[in-house]
């Protein structure tokens, strides 16, 4: 059995049986990492189909030593770039999403200043530098290579910030959350 690395040496000469059998091979762990982040099932389905297009259009010119991380890069880099674009949401933002469609606006409890304020409360709560590269990301829509190079780190330093970052935001809003609906249905 050929290792992915060889897949993609044949792949890189137009052998579209290694590279079927590279895709087929990836799949579903690049789907993996994707419905983690999106849990959109079509969106992911998208993405990877285009990491594997773009793949297939620049074999000649890509020069990969290691096939697995790097298409898991791709994917990550590819909703990333849906995100900032707007053309997905994260699935731990969804729910705020819903919420500020919800009967609760009627009666203004909850608004986008207020979810605005919250957020900025949280982010002040960040330690410095994962507030800063939070910042750079979703506010100044910067790209985590141009956020390491901004600041001088690691473009992997910057994605684990952002994760964590991510994680502590869905925990701190969704606590929040429950506890105000809570006080809201006992009034």
């Amino acid at each position: 059995m050929l290792s992915n690395e060889e897949l993609f040496l044949l792949t890189k000469q137009g052998n579209q049986t290694s590279f079927q059998e590279l895709y087929e091979r990836n799949w579903l762990s690049l789907y993996n990492v994707a419905f983690k982040r999106l849990k959109d099932s079509e969106t992911c389905k998208d993405v990877i189909q285009d990491v594997f297009t773009d793949l297939w259009d620049k074999r000649k010119e890509k020069t990969i030593t290691a096939v697995l991380p790097y298409l898991h890069t791709a994917v990550r880099y590819k909703i990333y770039t849906l995100l900032s674009q707007g053309r997905a949401m994260p699935h731990f933002v969804e729910p705020f999403e819903n919420m500020s469609a919800s009967p609760l606006t009627a009666d203004s409890y909850f608004n986008e200043q207020e979810l605005l304020k919250m957020l900025h409360l949280w982010m002040n709560t960040l330690p410095e530098k994962r507030r800063e590269i939070f910042r750079l990301r979703f506010i100044e829509q910067k790209s985590t290579s141009e956020i390491s190079k901004q600041l001088n780190i690691s473009q992997k330093t910057v994605q684990n910030q952002l994760l964590l970052a991510s994680q502590d935001l869905k925990l701190n809003f969704s606590q929040y959350l429950s506890l105000t609906v809570i006080l809201f249905f006992k009034s």
